[in-house]
């Protein structure tokens, strides 16, 4: 048992969809409904079905993945997850309580699928069997409940309902039951187990009703009278998927693949259809007798003035974040990656969603890799439906049923676009990862038509991916998953009509010096027209890029990242899946396992590492990262949710106002630096004091805020300093003042 640490996560945030609901929980006597989800979970109430809160990693639960909720006899809501720990809410001081024993224990499956209170014990339902713990003083009693009856030792146990003193488990290979009172539930021999058919495996759900227990598979419904096992008695129903039982009043609910039906116990051969089909997860009852039901893409259902409202926190479509991309206002946008889950904006407040349901004109299809903004204008890319424009409210989506964009063999109309950027001049340039006309990189003309470059002999069986454009208009391109593999670059020469003088070259995977690259995933340009290229062995940098285009047989060689770690340097090995700069050219790199890298700009410098371990982020697998200018925010993507860090790399102002400094007053010694807001572009600093006695000076990073790096450590007296801040050439100049206080 433990509580939270606070070191960070005032700086972080979690964004996350909270549409799948695993678990509801009705705490009456406080007028709310409890949702899990995997995004994590929130509160509604009861009567209006207003959202009141969202708890994630950040706001209370130790992991984002919510499985199943239940509160018990002191007023405490435990939620346990699905890394295995468990959090524990008291609904009256809104405080914490964490246990992870189950989380740091060595099972397979540590997953709770399911949690039942009787008296003063919390039943845990896990992938590896139950846990009985006090809900007293959290300790665990028993060891594991592994085996129950002639089941399979250590079976997943999915759901758990106990009625009169009698404890009924649905697991992974039947069902099982046993007395809690004068038992020994390590004694397997005391559980009576039913495997037959079609509760042999993949058992979801067990209620108890009217004397008969009710279980279900994913392959059909029997029942239990007190004597005997009988099929259920409608065939719709008898070999459907069940995945939830629950009483309701005097009726017994149960879900049967899409649908959710009732019946009563004078006559279990007649089921009525509740509500119209839908993909649902499970079934809660509220005080007066009304069922709320779970989904897995609208949140959940609850019956509001006769009518069901399907209700969850705005958020985004999806947890599954592929790309990121930030447009020119600031604004986020995010292709989901996954096949239903379209693309996705956020402009700090409010997450919008785009998906054919609710945005048609968007094309064919919700499979949305790539996302990419500038100029006003945002492209959204769909492996498979083509190319779609947002410019302001108009969405335009281009394909080969009304454009030239290609198709692939066998199937001319899926359109694969993978990767995209603008060039200098605003052009839009995109790849396609698969196409039939031997033509994978194209141009946006600005008149509804695409331009293709034939491919060279070099590149005839790529995958080109991602896409980055430096200084002279060159693109740089990764070459994926078909021979050959590396980097691609192209030079149009200012000419995209005329393919004589065109220029192009590949680097080999070979290319890459020191052996051991096999993948190259990502691309970037940086602040000083560098190449930075991800593979899955670090980071390397092309530092001449014009001298490729000057003599592609010539090419210049990649230089590998290597940072300083005491007196020696140290080459950068993590296996790399994106990286990005900010408007410092500060880097940050995604990695496969070993979550972010913030590097500095000349990349000689490890300035910071977020793993799952030291911080909040959601998960050590980066898919993307954006830094928006605007606000210095850094957002990882990650198939969990989205994470967020507040960052200093804030573009710089045009004009000075007011430099503001904080802490302020700053009290020595103190335990951050000073902190500098309201720069310009280039700034340099001079720390004063009120007679014009320089105490420092130094240049600021490049953008908005600066940190007076050390100043928590220097002598300074107590009295009043000024900042002193101006341009390279002294022509603009701004001043602010902060007090030192000495203890």
């Amino acid at each position: 048992m433990s509580s939270r640490g606070n070191s960070q996560v005032e700086l972080w945030e979690t964004f996350s969809d909270m549409k799948t609901i695993n678990s509801i929980e009705i705490v009456s006597d406080r007028n709310l409904i409890y949702c899990a989800s995997e995004g994590g979970l929130f509160s509604l109430n009861l009567n209006t079905g207003e959202v009141l809160k969202k708890y994630t990693n950040i706001t209370g639960l130790a992991t984002l993945s919510a499985k199943s909720i239940k509160v018990d006899n002191h007023g405490r809501l435990w939620v346990g997850s699905g890394d295995g720990s468990i959090s524990i809410l008291d609904l009256s001081s809104d405080n914490w309580t964490y246990i992870f024993d189950i989380k740091n224990s060595t099972e397979q499956d540590k997953a709770i699928y399911d949690m039942e209170l009787y008296e003063d014990f919390i039943f845990v339902a896990t992938g590896y069997g139950i846990q009985k713990i006090s809900t007293s003083d959290f300790s665990f009693v028993d060891a594991p409940y592994y085996k129950f009856g002639y089941l399979t030792e250590r079976s997943k146990v999915t759901d758990i309902k106990i009625s009169n003193d009698v404890i009924h488990v649905a697991t992974s290979t039947g069902y099982a039951k046993a007395n809690l009172i004068g038992t020994n539930l390590n004694n397997p021999s005391t559980w009576e187990a039913y495997n037959g058919s079609p509760l042999n495996i993949d058992v979801q759900a067990v209620e108890v009703y009217n004397g008969n227990v009710m279980v279900g598979s994913k392959t059909g419904l029997l029942y239990n009278n007190g004597s005997f096992w009988l099929i259920y008695p409608n065939s719709t129903v008898m070999n459907a998927n069940i995945k939830d039982i629950h009483v309701v009043g005097q009726d017994l609910y149960f879900i049967s693949n899409t649908e959710i039906y009732k019946t009563n116990s004078s006559d279990f051969s007649v089921i009525t259809q509740v509500i119209p089909s839908g993909a649902y997860t499970r079934i809660e009852t509220l005080p007066d007798n009304t069922p709320v039901f779970g989904t897995t893409d609208k949140g959940v259902l609850v019956r509001i003035n006769n009518n069901y409202v399907d209700i969850a926190p705005n958020g985004p479509n999806r947890n599954s974040f592929d790309n990121l991309s930030i447009d020119s206002d600031g604004i986020l946008w995010a292709a989901g990656g996954d096949a239903n889950g379209g693309f996705y904006k956020f402009d700090g407040l409010t997450w919008t969603n785009y998906t054919t349901q609710t945005h048609p004109e968007i094309g064919n299809g919700n499979f949305f890799r790539r996302i990419i903004a500038g100029n006003g204008i945002v492209w959204a890319l769909n492996f498979g439906g083509g190319a779609t424009k947002i410019t302001g409210d108009q969405i335009i989506n281009y394909n080969p049923g009304n454009s030239n964009l290609p198709g692939i063999s066998g199937n001319p109309d899926f359109c694969v676009p993978f990767g995209g950027a603008f060039d200098n001049n605003g052009r839009f340039w995109l790849t396609v990862y698969v196409s039939n006309v031997n033509m994978s990189l194209w141009t946006y003309n600005g008149d509804n038509t695409f331009t293709g470059f034939t491919n060279p002999s070099s590149i005839s069986s790529s995958n080109l991916e991602n896409v980055a454009i430096d200084e002279f208009n060159t693109k740089w391109i990764v070459s994926g998953e078909a021979t050959p593999q590396g980097l691609y670059f192209f030079n149009e020469n200012g000419t995209v009509n005329n393919p004589t003088d065109d220029i192009s070259g590949f680097y080999n995977n070979s290319d890459f010096p020191g052996g051991g690259v096999t993948n190259i995933n990502d691309v970037i340009v940086d602040g000083n027209n560098e190449v930075w290229v991800a593979t899955n062995n670090g980071i390397f940098i092309i530092n001449n890029p014009r001298a490729a285009i000057v003599n592609p047989a010539q090419k210049p060689a990649p230089v590998k990242l290597r940072l300083i770690s005491g007196n020696l340097a140290v080459p950068f090995t993590e296996v790399c899946n994106t990286l990005t700069k900010d408007v410092l050219n500060q880097k940050w790199v995604g990695t496969v396992n070993n979550g972010v890298f913030h590097i500095s700009s000349d990349g000689a410098t490890l300035l910071d590492q977020y793993n799952v371990d030291n911080s909040p982020i959601l998960s050590n697998e980066i898919t993307s990262i954006a830094v928006n200018p605007k606000d210095g925010v850094a957002y990882f993507g990650t198939l969990k949710g989205l994470s967020a860090l507040k960052t200093s790399a804030i573009e710089p102002l045009s004009e000075f106002d007011e430099i503001v400094c904080s802490p302020n007053p700053l009290i020595l010694p103190s335990a951050v630096d000073l902190r500098i807001d309201g720069l310009i572009e280039n700034t340099k600093l001079m720390i004063m004091t009120l007679d014009g006695r320089i105490i420092d000076e130094f240049d600021s990073p490049g953008g908005k805020i600066a940190t007076w790096t050390n100043s928590r450590n220097l002598n300074l007296a107590s009295g009043v300093y000024i900042v002193v801040a101006f341009n390279k050439d002294g022509s603009k100049v701004g001043k602010g003042k902060f007090a030192v206080i000495k203890k």
